[in-house]
């Protein structure tokens, strides 16, 4: 019985040191105790699930060469990186001297002739789990403001600048070993991806090949999840994928310290962890990388700092699930889940939406686009939005315009949002749609209140003539004498002038939410009444056109959130349009209030009576036919 037992402990013992997954911590060598030509070796997986050995030589110490951590220097030999150099991938690859470990493979440099590596000592990564949260740095410096939502008019590199923040910080002009993974996009958006992203490769090989069987040919996919072997962290999963990849610096029970370097610099952020395969190493001058599979979701990254990434297996991380529907004359429709992070979320649904729009309708051919948007907001409710974007980077527009406002909604000033989904609708066309507005009168500017008022609309459509419109405007009943001024223009454009002539600086989120869910689009067209009239926006609300005594009270109570308005909105309408309209124009009118009818004795001449048509007051008669127009407003 004896022997039995012995034998099965051997047996369990081998089966645990062939799998890599240690459940206790080794030994380690601390970086004083290291010396220049000593010799170690170390583990990563270049073929299959299974760790190799490569040969290490010690080579120094950079002392401080970040706040509070000195790297190893080290030249690595075998498994063919003389050839290759330090390999994308090979971040968190454990290195050993005397058999005790001394910390992460994490950086090289482009272009090195050798394969010299910076290594982030363990005793620094074993300290993620205790240390005090980390301020992230992979965000944008504040969140998009509902200004630049309004205006719709986003620099197409900020799309870049955001996507390049999730690749962390670099030290010393070195880049970290890890691998970016993109599948299922084409090759157009790996090539602007591989932009933003060192690390990731272009030119229609693709890092991460898609979704494997299992890690390790089938089975419990965590037992690859040992030192050295190959695991990833999933930004975008479904029917396209993003997800940066590394190797496993050290297991203990469900612990995983991996990578060797912060990837996001996001400090306490979940994000689901993968298994991945290893299908062969491609070598290239600039620096080589691993051509893998994505293995199955088995836990959970929770901290991301200066030395590393800690992970547990089985745990999870919560993930928002974002549909894209691409219509046109082949639809396709998308599903995938994003890696519930704040300040990553924005930009990961704006790197989803590009990438189905270029692969159902590759939008270097696009000019044209509706967007149809819609968030689940949970207890907030839903919000739906609609915009359309004309123009030869139509496409980018409204990839920056979903940027913008999911990136409002995460990180917005005023509360927490707690995004159940989002849903994306873009319909494509190959060729602009606008029609310009350029001209607007009005068949009589002297007018009463109350009355119907016949506007003439002259309109530019794409590469054709210039037609004319017939409107009618109902103006208010209680207009006072004096000028009075129509806006008519696409709903996005009279957005921006209303919100300019009163503008609502939200409090609340309710309020926030609310002016979002007023804009128009361009697809519509839109009339506004402006007059002269004083009044106060405070706290969130608009109070036009209030009589002098509030206005002195207001004042006198000191109320700093007050701001004056100089002129208000009396009116405005909405009607849908077939296709986007661009512009904004204006009229003029002169309101003459009638003179009021004094009774019991003779009145003055004329006093009491209506002008007659063509004077003031009622429309004069126009050209035949002006009647309400089917479009009009």
């Amino acid at each position: 019985m004896w022997v039995v037992a012995a034998l099965t402990g051997a047996l369990i013992a081998s089966a645990s040191a062939r799998s890599g997954a240690a459940l206790t911590e080794p030994a380690t060598m601390g970086v004083d105790e290291l010396a220049a030509g000593q010799r170690g070796w170390g583990l990563s997986v270049f073929r299959g699930s299974e760790p190799q050995r490569f040969e290490v030589e010690i080579l120094g110490v950079l002392r401080e060469l970040q706040p509070g951590i000195s790297f190893v220097m080290a030249r690595l030999t075998g498994a063919g990186l003389e050839q290759t150099g330090v390999i994308a991938g090979m971040s968190g690859s454990p290195v050993y001297v005397d058999d005790r470990l001394v910390g992460a493979v994490a950086f090289a440099w482009p272009f090195s002739h050798e394969a010299i590596a910076g290594i982030t000592p363990i005793a620094a990564m074993r300290g993620i789990e205790s240390a005090a949260p980390w301020p992230g740095g992979a965000a944008s410096p504040r969140p998009r403001s509902l200004a630049e939502i309004v205006a719709r008019e986003l620099p197409a590199e900020s799309l870049g600048e955001a996507v390049a923040r999730l690749a962390g910080p670099q030290a010393a002009g070195a880049r970290a070993a890890l691998l970016w993974g993109a599948a299922g996009f084409a090759d157009r958006t790996v090539a602007e991806l591989a932009q933003w992203l060192p690390g990731l490769a272009a030119g229609g090989s693709l890092p991460l090949a898609g979704r494997s069987a299992g890690a390790g040919g089938g089975g419990d996919a965590t037992a690859a999840l040992g030192p050295g072997g190959s695991v990833a962290q999933v930004w975008i999963d479904g029917d396209l994928r993003l997800a940066a990849t590394g190797t496993v610096t050290e297991r203990a029970g469900d612990r995983i310290l991996a990578f060797g370097h912060p990837v996001t610099a996001l400090g306490d952020a979940r994000m689901p962890m993968a298994s991945a395969e290893v299908v062969t190493v491609l070598s290239r001058s600039l620096a080589s990388f691993k051509l893998a599979n994505l293995g199955p979701v088995v836990g959970a990254f929770e901290r991301d700092h200066a030395a590393g990434v800690l992970g547990r297996l089985g745990a999870s991380a919560p993930t928002v699930p974002l549909a894209i529907a691409v219509g046109g004359p082949s639809p396709r429709r998308f599903e995938l889940r994003l890696a519930a992070v704040p300040a990553l979320l924005p930009v990961l649904a704006a790197i989803g939406t590009l990438g189905s729009l270029d692969v159902a309708a590759p939008i270097g051919g696009l000019e044209s686009v509706d967007l149809r948007f819609l968030a689940d907001l949970g207890g907030a409710g839903r919000l739906e939005l609609r915009q359309s974007f004309d123009g030869p980077n139509a496409g980018i527009q409204t990839v920056l315009y979903l940027l913008a406002v999911v990136d409002f909604l995460e990180r917005n000033d005023f509360g927490a949002v707690d995004l159940q989904g989002l849903e994306v609708e873009v319909i494509p066309f190959a060729a602009p749609r606008a029609t310009e507005l350029v001209g607007l009168h009005a068949e009589r500017t002297r007018v009463e209140p109350g009355e119907l008022v016949r506007l003439v609309l002259d309109l530019r459509p794409y590469r054709g003539d210039v037609v004319r419109r017939r409107l009618e405007v109902q103006l208010p009943e209680d207009l006072p004498a004096g000028r009075y001024t129509l806006l008519v223009g696409d709903g996005a454009s009279a957005d921006a002038a209303r919100l300019a002539l009163e503008p609502e600086q939200p409090v609340t989120l309710t309020q926030a939410l609310d002016l979002l869910r007023s804009l128009g689009s361009a697809r519509e067209l839109a009339v506004i009444g402006v007059l002269a009239g004083r009044g106060l926006s405070t706290q969130g609300a608009l109070l036009p056109r209030l009589p002098g005594s509030i206005r002195a009270i207001w004042s006198a109570s000191g109320d700093r959130s007050a701001r004056p308005l100089r002129l208000a909105i009396a009116q405005s309408a909405r009607s849908a349009e077939p296709v986007p309209l661009a512009g904004l124009l204006r009229v003029d009118l002169d309101v003459r209030r009638p003179e009021p009818i004094q009774r019991g004795g003779a009145s003055p001449e004329g006093a009491g009576t209506r002008p007659p048509d063509g004077a003031s007051g009622r429309p004069a008669a126009g050209p035949a036919g002006a009647g309400r127009s089917k479009e009009g407003t």
